[in-house]
Parts: C-alpha cells; structure tokens; sequence
C-alpha cells in the first residue's frame, strides 16, 4: 500500500519538476555529482497542486521519498551508487515559529526556521543502507537504516544471530549544529533555547557558527539517555532533520515596520532637534551624561558599512566604546539599557563570561559525540549589533587575547588541536571598566588605573570617564531625578492619581528602536567634501600643536574613528550624506574626550596619555633617571639613592616621583640593585 503511495506521488512530481524546473535540471545533469540537490520553492507547488503542498508540509517523509525519486529519473544513468539526490524545498509560509516554541505538535511534520546557529560538530559517518550477516549460516540483509525495521533474528536459521557488517555497510555524511533564535526577535531577558539540527550529505560544512540561516527540516524525536547511557522510555529529545537551508542576508529584516511608523520615523527624521531628542532618549532614567548619552547615539546608529580599501581590506563601521571611572555611577545601567535599545544587543558581565565565552571556541563534548565541537561566544553571536560587556578589565585572558582581531578586523579566528576556523564578529563593543584602586585618580594615567592592555585600549574609538563629581548643585538634581522616579513607580503601584508625573522621554522606546533599524538597514551615507576637509583640518591642527609641544595629540588611526563617528550622525538624521554639522559633533565628542583624559601634567595633549601610559612627559623623565644612574655610575661606580635624589631635584622631579620611576625602571629590567641604596643599569653590567 505504501509504495503504490508514492508512486502515486511520484507521477504527481514527474508533471511537476517537469513544468516548473526542468532547466534547473538540466543544470544538475551539467554540474552532477558536485551539485547534487534541486532547490523546489514551495509557492511553486502550492501553484501546480495545493493538496500535494499540503501533503508536504503534514506527512512529509513519502512526499520527500517521491520528489527525491522522480528527481532521480529524470537525472538517468549518471546517478550513481554512492550519490544521493535531493530535492531542497524551502520558502514554508506556514508552521513557522520560534526555535523556544517548537513542540509536540510539530513532531513529523515540516517547519521552518528562522534561526542562528551557535554551535557545531565534526562530520559523523551515518550509516544510510547497513548489511547485517547472520553468523551462524551467513544470510545476508541490506536494511535502510530509519525507514526499514532491524532484527536480530536471522529469518533462515531463525537464531539471534544478525550482525552488522560496516565494511559493507552504505554511509552518509552527517553533521549536527545547535541553532537559537535571533536576538533581535526576543524581547527584555527572553531565555534562548537550542534546538539540534542534522546536516547530511550535501549541507555538511555549509554552516558555521554564527551564520543566519532560515532551516526548513521535519521535526524528529529520538529516545533520551539517563545519565547511565540507557535509553528513557518515556523522555525524548526533539531534533530537526534538515531539507534546505537559505542563508539571510539582511540583519534586521524581521523588525517590522508599518506605514504609520514608517511616516513617524520620515517625520522624525526632518526634525531640526533630531539628534537631540534621539540623544534624550538613551537611558532617560539616568541624570546628565549628555556626552555619554550622544556618543551611544552615534554607537547605535554606525558608520556606513561594506566600505573596501584598495587593497580589498574592509573598513570598520562599527563604533567601540569605554566607559572607564567610578563605582555606583550607573556605568551598568547604561550598558544594560543599550542592550535593550538596539535590535540586536547582548549584555554580558567579564566575571562570569568562561573561556572562550566571549570570542569563539573549539572544545570536545557529547554533542559531537566526543568529537570536536565549535562554538560561538557572544562576539559572535552578536554580529550586526551591540555587544554591552560590563567588567571588561575581568574578563579572562583567553578572551581578552581574541578581542584584539574582533574589535579592530572584526572577525575572530580559532586554531586549536589542528581545527582552522575563522568568525565574523562585525558587532560595536560597548565596554565599562572600574580602577583597579576603587575609584578614578586623576593625578594617574589612565592606562595605569585599569587592568586592560594599551594595545586593546587603542581600539577604542571614544573612551570616556565617568567620575563621581562632588557638587551640591549636581547632587541635589541627581537626588530629586532618582526621588521622583520612584515615587512616581510608588505611586504608580498603590494606584495613586495625584503624584509627580516623570518626564518621558521625547521618543517613545519602540518607535526609536525601529528608528535605528530602518537607519542601518536603508541609510549608507557618503563623506562630503565640507566635513572631509574639516576633519583633515582638525588633524592637521592638533599634528602642528603636537610638534610645538614635543608630544603626539592625535595619531592616523583616529581619522578613521572621526569618519565613523560622523557617518553616524548623518545617519541619525537618515541623510545621504555626510555634512559639516556631522563631522563638527563628531570632532566635538573627540575632543571632550582628549580634554578629559589625554593631558599630562604639564597641560600639554598626548594620546599616548590613554593609549599607552606612556606619555612623552613620561618617557622624558624615565630617561633623564637613567641618565642621571649612568653619569653617577661613571664615576662612583653606582648611583646611592641621596646622589639619585639629589642631581633628580635638580632636574624638577619630586622625591614621590622619583621612587616610582625607579621602581618601573627595576621591573622593566633597564637598572638593579646590587646593594641597599645602590642603583646600576643592566646595560653597563653586561658591558
């Protein structure tokens, strides 16, 4: 009765593929065996015969045995042993829901997906036809493993002897992957669940970790195991045996936006106060911060992407972020309400992020069924918007080691146990660090208060402080923001009419987040003439001002920081183009930010003040130390420390000072003490 089925079904899907893809075929005859699947949209189907398209979606393993036998025929004699054929139907309106929400009623029937996968295995040899042999009389049994029934009992000899033969055994090639649905399709703290998915033949290697694909399978299940390896018998696990896969390109395809919002967010954008209002709205619950607040503007929104250099290298659009300073100054609920506010955001903290959490990782574990599996880390998963990492001096130094490629060339790379892998990671880095000593010292560098490299420090585009102020005025407004708040929530729970009403913020939160998604989906804006030449002038200016002053202000790679920042301000107001009010607030972001952190003390401007600790007033003073330990060696053969002291004095350098250039110049190994209150160089030693 069954075969007669799907004849039946067969001769349906022999009309079929011949009036709707017989040149697709004839594509496969041309590049078979390296091409071995027919790509079938389903609307095609539901065109020629709904009834068989509904046959598909509800019983469809005799559906997919027919199409894939009919696609067989027509291919002929050059299908050979070995080499399966495969009809990828895809495009499924129907029986689409989240990975969270697939169930027990979609069990045997066909879903789609829209999915990101996370996780990924070796390839596993799965055997597609076994041969069992009887070992008492030597029947052979060729059994289509899943569909035909196994036994143990030889049907001649009638004895449990039936053993599987692998040498003569048919394979397959499977792999598994873990996918999720898309963060942007979650809403507030949304657990993500995974769901397992089996590639075969042909999928195998097309997917890894950290792709966006749309998964169109039939929903299986197979027995659970307790933790004793033995099979439940009422538990099972639910995995999906793949059809097709179609890569998606778009990030942010499935925020909708109707003509009501779209005219909401064309008129927003003709607003002269725009940026303003936008800025307004980024963390309303926290008081002042304006600079903050418009430089996580220009951070959601991001430079104009796809941009390539000459030499095929592909320019960063995405704006990185530090917030670095006191404890309790709402550094974490900013971070956390970002990651609320952009379509795609993840908040991670660096305390409890485990190795490779953050980048990517290749470990063993059951899933690969002791294999190698590789695994995507929130970098990753994140691609195409905000990753907030909050502790960011806590984070581990195997992913610490990782972001130096994510944050600059935005993809992350593993090699491990002879596995190869590169990611892509093209996601903005939202980053807030505490001091090491408690709070921020602004008599110390930067890069010496916080447990972070000067070589990740530099990747940074804006790093800004945040410093807990001590200002009656500035606390008396901060308390009555705070206060009213919550007497408003008070209020608000007990029901109460009469009650001071919180400001709202200008724009409404989902209508803003829409907002950012139609910017970076439609808007690509170039750099104008005007703002190229005022962002070239403002180099060139701080360059001069730097070789006066004997320090360096501002290096190239702040250029580039310069340009994104001022694309995304165009793009704030949804413009074509980059204007010279983009670059003018671009410039003004950068330059409170030099003026907050990158002065030393004698007022003059140095970059390196952040990006290495060490400033050229510092390097000056490290060599007049050790010029001074050098002439005294010369000629008393050491330098004591009231000699040092002394001729360090002379030189404008304080007792305080001194000891701590001393103490970096014996850890950095340039001088040692031979004895109590003697200095002398390593070098003149080895001499």
């Amino acid at each position: 009765m069954a075969d007669a089925v799907i004849d039946a079904l067969k001769q349906k899907f022999d009309d079929f593929l011949e009036s709707y893809y017989k040149e697709q075929i004839g594509d496969i005859v041309i590049a078979f065996p390296e091409t071995r699947s027919l790509k079938v949209d389903i609307t095609d189907l539901q065109k020629f015969d709904p009834e068989l398209a509904s046959e598909l979606v509800e019983r469809p393993d005799q559906v997919l045995e027919a199409a894939n036998m009919s696609l067989k025929d027509k291919l002929g004699d050059i299908v050979t042993a070995g080499n399966e054929v495969h009809v990828r139907f895809h495009n499924l309106s129907i029986n689409n829901p989240l990975v969270q929400d697939v169930g027990a009623e979609y069990i045997g029937k066909m879903v789609s997906l829209d999915t990101l996968s996370v996780k990924r295995s070796e390839i596993i040899p799965k055997v597609k036809i076994g041969t069992y042999k009887c070992t008492y009389c030597g029947n052979v049994l060729k059994v289509r493993i899943g569909t035909d029934p196994v036994s143990e009992i030889c049907s001649q000899c009638k004895r449990r002897s039936m053993k599987q033969d692998p040498a003569e055994s048919e394979f397959i090639n499977l792999q598994k992957i873990a996918v999720q649905d898309p963060l942007e399709k979650l809403r507030g703290s949304t657990p993500t669940w995974q769901l397992e998915v089996w590639l075969e033949d042909d999928l195998v290697n097309t997917i890894i970790p950290g792709d966006r694909i749309q998964i169109t399978g039939v929903l299986r299940i197979r027995p659970r195991r307790n933790k004793r390896g033995k099979e439940e018998i009422s538990m099972y696990t639910m995995y999906l045996d793949t059809v097709s896969i179609v890569p998606r390109q778009k990030e942010f395809a499935e925020i909708e936006i109707n003509e009501e919002e779209e005219r909401q967010i064309m008129e927003l954008s003709k607003d002269p106060r725009a940026f303003e209002k936008i800025s307004a709205s980024i963390v309303p619950s926290i008081y002042g911060y304006d600079e903050i607040k418009q430089a996580v503007v220009l951070q959601l929104f991001g430079g104009t992407p796809g941009k390539l250099l000459v030499d095929g290298g592909l320019i960063r659009s995405d704006i990185h972020m530090l917030l670095i300073g006191d404890p309790g100054s709402a550094k974490t609920r900013v971070l956390q309400s970002v990651a609320t506010m952009v379509p795609k955001g993840i908040y991670v903290s660096g305390k409890s992020v485990t190795g490779g959490g953050m980048t990517a990782v290749a470990e063993r574990d059951d899933f690969s069924e002791g294999g190698w599996t590789l695994k995507a880390g929130a970098m990753v998963l994140g691609n195409g918007g905000v990753v907030c990492i909050d502790e960011f001096d806590k984070l581990g130094d195997e992913d610490r080691a990782a972001l130096h490629e994510a944050l600059e060339s935005q993809t992350i790379s593993v090699a491990k146990a002879g596995i190869i892998a590169t990611f892509n990671a093209r996601t903005a880095v939202l980053a807030a660090a505490n001091p090491k000593f408690g709070r921020f010292d602004p008599n110390m560098y930067p890069a010496d208060q916080f447990d972070i490299p000067p070589t990740l420090l530099s990747r940074f585009d804006l790093i800004f402080p945040v410093k807990d102020i001590m200002d009656e005025d500035l606390d008396t407004n901060i308390a009555r923001h705070i206060l009213i708040q919550h007497e408003a929530a008070g209020a608000k729970l007990a029901q109460l009419s009469e009650y001071e009403q919180v400001e709202k913020p200008p724009i409404d939160k989902e209508l803003l987040r829409k907002y950012i998604a139609y910017a970076k989906t439609n808007i690509h804006p170039r750099l104008g003439k005007e703002a190229a030449n005022r962002i070239q002038e403002y180099y060139v200016e701080l360059r001069k001002m730097g070789k006066r002053q004997g320090a360096t202000p501002i290096t190239p790679r702040q250029i580039e920081g310069l340009i994104r920042l001022a694309e995304a301000s165009a793009k704030s107001r949804l413009a074509d183009t980059v204007e010279l009010s983009d670059a003018e607030r671009a410039i003004a972001l950068t330059e409170f930010m030099f003026k907050t952190l990158s002065m030393d003390s004698s007022g003059r401007r140095d970059i390196d003040v952040i990006l290495t600790g060490m400033p050229k007033e510092k390097v000056d003073k490290l060599n007049i130390l050790l010029n001074i330990i050098k002439d005294l060696e010369e000629k008393e053969g050491y330098a004591s420390n009231k000699q040092l002291y002394e001729e360090a004095e002379k030189a404008g350098m304080t007792s305080d000072l001194v000891n701590k250039y001393v103490k970096e110049l014996e850890r950095s190994g340039d001088i040692y003490m031979p004895k109590a209150g003697m200095y002398k160089t390593v070098k003149h030693e080895a001499e």
